[in-house]
């Protein structure tokens, strides 16, 4: 009787008793990651110009370019070569030296041309 008592005083009752389904722990790590989440910035018209005129100085030189793009949880960077604008489908070519990226104009917050030293 001495052992059944214990297991009901205080939180005795729930130790006995606790555990995780699988679709629990998938939830809450669901909810951990999207807690973390960040909003698409929304760019005005001139901030817009300037991309695209970087875009455009970086297509005519052939310089390096580092393009930027949103990303939920974290920017990225790609750096290559612009190799094309394609203002219809509205992407961008960016060549690396391991891969070509095709880069939605949507998703570009930043552009800096990469030019030699003199």
């Amino acid at each position: 009787m001495t052992t059944r008592g214990k297991k009901l005083r205080g939180n005795g009752i729930w130790e006995a008793s606790r555990m995780m389904l699988p679709e629990h722990k998938s939830a809450i790590r669901t909810h951990r990651t999207r807690l973390n989440e960040r909003t698409k910035p929304e760019l005005d018209e001139q901030r817009v110009e300037e991309l695209s005129a970087s875009l455009a100085e970086a297509l005519e030189t052939g310089a390096a370019t580092a393009v930027t793009t949103f990303g939920a949880y974290g920017d990225e960077t790609a750096v290559g070569v612009v190799a094309k604008i394609d203002p219809i489908e509205r992407y961008v070519k960016l060549t690396t030296p391991e891969e070509t990226l095709w880069i939605p104009f949507g998703d570009i917050v930043h552009v800096t041309l990469r030019r030699p030293d003199r």
